[in-house]
């Protein structure tokens, strides 16, 4: 484009370069794109879920075998039948949209912000253009509204306009499993609300519901960030420092190899508030997403009656879990 932006040209030219860029931009976003912040534990998704590529549905299946030791006795064959026992559990990929409708007035905005950074010389055009630049500021704020509000807090709605009604996330499916019976009492600590004097002892009471078989699997505790900061303070007033290096950024539960991993969506007060902190396994969450170009696609379209421009994105993602028995949390009392 030339320096005075033309918005139907714009349109094209946006299109246009998502279309050529379709799988870096939709892998950025759905992929591995929901990153955390580096050095601290919000951790990219890649790191502790599943990355589960279909386009409708996903089995996550859990494999059974029983016992098959028997005695030395070379004289006979006596199999054992029937020993490998499968489960499986389907998850989905749900539609998901951006609908954006921006003015002539607010282009010309974030265009004067663009061009201001390439007269600085900040941005070089070339590299860098605005058709890039306003689909990444997009992309940002749909990968926040996926990992802080529906992959946490999610209840699907198929007609819903909100973030929150994009999937069902991880507060509603944990909820479900739990009046299902599939989280079982014996996965469950009765725990006190987490506070700077108990934090400690009550992490512990969940970290004790852990069987024996899993204790040293790679395990993560996924909490929010008000009961990992309990917990530091807790322990730091309790022990002292020595365990922790000079910032008390403790990662892991201590005398465990559970790490810390926090959720920014995670609330502790309101309608959807975590109680407790929940440990499972490393990629026992699964992320489920549509990498089909059939399926995704981000087109502008310029209206030349009211000189706006629409954004308009479709993508499929998705949330579940493989294992309901690799679940331990608490319930307050």
């Amino acid at each position: 484009m030339a320096d005075a932006l033309d918005l139907s040209l714009l349109a094209t030219t946006a299109t246009d370069y998502s279309r050529e860029n379709k799988a870096g931009i939709f892998s950025k976003l759905i992929g591995a794109g929901l990153s955390g912040t580096p050095n601290t534990p919000i951790k990219p998704i890649d790191e502790f879920m599943m990355m589960i590529p279909g386009n409708d549905e996903v089995v996550l299946t859990e494999l059974y075998l029983e016992s098959v030791l028997q005695s030395g006795n070379k004289g006979a064959f006596t199999p054992t039948n029937d020993v490998f026992k499968i489960k499986p559990k389907i998850a989905k990929v749900k539609p998901c949209k951006v609908d954006l409708l921006f003015t002539e007035l607010k282009i010309m905005a974030l265009y004067k912000s663009w061009y201001g950074q390439v007269r600085g010389g900040k941005i070089d055009k070339t590299t860098y253009p605005f058709e890039q630049w306003v689909i990444e500021h997009v992309l940002k704020r749909v990968s926040t509204d996926l990992r802080q509000k529906a992959l946490i807090n999610g209840t699907r709605n198929d007609a819903g306009t909100t973030p929150e009604q994009a999937m069902d996330g991880l507060f509603v499916k944990l909820a479900a499993a739990r009046a299902s019976g599939a989280i079982g009492a014996s996965q469950i600590a009765t725990i006190n609300a987490i506070t700077t004097a108990n934090a400690v002892a009550e992490f512990e009471k969940i970290v004790d519901k852990i069987p024996t078989e899993h204790y040293y699997n790679e395990l993560v505790c996924i909490t929010p960030l008000a009961y990992k900061r309990a917990y530091e303070r807790n322990y730091r007033a309790t022990y002292g420092t020595l365990p922790y290096n000079a910032g008390y950024n403790k990662q892991e539960i201590e005398g465990t190899m559970v790490e810390f991993l926090v959720e920014p969506g995670m609330l502790t007060t309101g309608l959807t508030a975590f109680e407790s902190p929940i440990i499972t396994s490393r990629e026992n969450l699964a992320w489920l997403y549509d990498d089909e170009s059939a399926q995704t696609k981000l087109e502008f379209d310029y209206s030349k009656r009211d000189r706006s421009l629409a954004y308009v994105m479709d993508f499929q993602v998705g949330f579940d879990w493989a294992l309901d028995s690799l679940f331990w949390l608490g319930d307050v009392a």
